[in-house]
């Protein structure tokens, strides 16, 4: 009886998470010799990001929604692959450091985007990005808003 009962304890589980799994999406941005493939990505809240080809290249994000965390970490090397999730609708910008100087950089737009989001984080970025990280504000101004 005992058997009967955490079987149908697992199966109403199962039954009541089985509609939530699989809806989070991963997508693959690929770090080619100077620049991030695609340079732009949507995703939705909960949906993970995976950078490859990493082994020369880092990606760290200098423009993060705000309550939101960044990610990757200044001055290192993932090596390989890494990813990171995003829970927090809004836009992020990244750049590879080694190769800024070529403008490698990046944006993740997560959730739904709108003009203000776009706008405040075009601002954000003027007003505190100096030297080569600026080349992220033209990757950020590219930003569909819906």
């Amino acid at each position: 009886m005992k058997l009967t009962k955490i079987i149908a304890v697992v199966l109403t589980a199962s039954a009541i998470l089985l509609p939530y799994a699989g809806f989070a999406a991963e997508v693959i941005v690929n770090a080619e010799v100077r620049m991030f493939k695609p340079d732009i990505v949507y995703i939705q809240p909960g949906d993970t990001v995976q950078w490859t080809n990493m082994t020369s290249h880092n990606a760290v994000t200098y423009i993060v929604q705000e309550g939101a965390t960044g990610f990757g970490e200044k001055g290192q090397l993932p090596g390989g692959s890494f990813s990171a999730t995003l829970e927090k609708e809004g836009i992020y910008g990244y750049v590879c450091e080694p190769h800024i100087g070529f403008g490698m950089v990046g944006v993740i737009a997560v959730g739904n985007i709108t003009a203000e989001m776009k706008d405040a984080a075009v601002k954000t970025a003027e007003e505190t990005l100096v030297g080569p990280f600026r080349r992220l504000i033209g990757t950020l101004k590219k930003v569909e808003v819906k």
